[in-house]
């Protein structure tokens, strides 16, 4: 299924005091790399659902395993994998690499969602469209 990569650099305020990533910032980078992925399809996964509704993307799962930090200034490439395509739920696999050295994997679900505009708490799973099915099911 599809695949997407990009590198960031790990930054100061992203570290502890000794220097390495402070690992809740994972989590941060795997919405933000999820969100930039869509939008590279051309898919806003948070923006309008037709004139009454707002799409949302929240996690029902997620598991990580730490095998070693990234430094202060050090470059990681974060790769995500699409692993399965359910009808309304979706599985990622996250990937961050200094070169070819693996530091974290991580496994998550998400489902495809929409909330009523000014109503979050109405948050509600929806079949994933098929236009954004066909998109992620490139390199099949």
């Amino acid at each position: 299924m599809y695949e997407y990569t990009y590198e960031r650099r790990l930054h100061w305020s992203e570290c502890d005091p000794g220097g390495i990533i402070f690992f809740p910032h994972y989590a941060r980078w795997m919405v933000e790399g999820l969100n930039e992925m869509f939008l590279q399809l051309g898919v806003d996964p948070n923006g309008p659902r037709g004139d009454t509704a707002l799409g949302g993307l929240p996690v029902l799962a997620l598991a990580m395993k730490f095998i070693s930090a990234p430094a202060l200034h050090e470059m990681v490439t974060h790769r995500i994998e699409v692993t399965r395509l359910g009808g309304k739920s979706l599985a990622f696999r996250h990937c961050f690499l200094r070169g070819p050295e693996l530091l974290m994997e991580a496994e998550e679900t998400r489902v495809w969602a929409e909330h009523p505009h000014g109503d979050p708490r109405g948050l509600r799973a929806t079949p994933i469209p098929d236009e954004v099915r066909a998109l992620l099911q490139q390199g099949l």
